[in-house]
């Protein structure tokens, strides 16, 4: 689970276009459903997401997450838009130790895949930065080739990879 959290946090608050749709879709606790997510991005609404579909929705996520509006998005932007989002069922008492370190992990994992996409070591993630990211996973995703993503190709089964 903390894998799927890292990499939709990854792809809300730092905008991964074409990679957003498929991290993003890989959520599946509150407002970021990947339904929701995926017909948000289907500007056209015909069942497919472009990758201009996906930098739209991307760019609109990644203006969501930078809260001063100064064109980058920090760490701290990021944790704060990706909490806000994928909001935060109470843990049973039994399970708030194992949700405790979960959520360490996960923050780990986020926090090196920032520190990744941050080309320019500033402390801040730009579109421009994240562009490249985004644009390699919508290809990896695309599995057919044809330039769309469909809800298949952006939510594959677990173990089933069609590549």
């Amino acid at each position: 689970m903390h894998r799927k959290i890292a990499i939709a946090a990854l792809g809300i608050a730092l905008g991964l276009g074409a990679l957003a749709l498929p991290a993003m879709a890989q959520a599946q606790r509150g407002p970021m459903r990947a339904g929701a997510l995926f017909g948000a991005a289907d500007a056209d609404h015909d069942g497919r997401v472009t990758q201009d579909e996906a930098w739209n929705a991307l760019s609109a996520r990644f203006g969501e997450a930078d809260a001063n509006k100064d064109g980058g998005v920090t760490w701290e932007e990021f944790r704060t838009y990706a909490h806000s989002r994928m909001g935060r069922p109470q843990a049973e008492a039994p399970r708030a130790e194992r949700a405790s370190r979960t959520e360490s992990r996960m923050e780990s994992r986020g926090e090196s895949m920032f520190r990744a996409l941050d080309a320019d070591r500033d402390g801040r993630v730009t579109l421009a930065e994240l562009r490249p990211a985004a644009e390699a996973m919508f290809r990896a995703r695309d599995v057919n080739g044809d330039g769309a993503l469909s809800r298949e190709e952006v939510t594959p089964r677990h173990g089933h990879r069609t590549r």
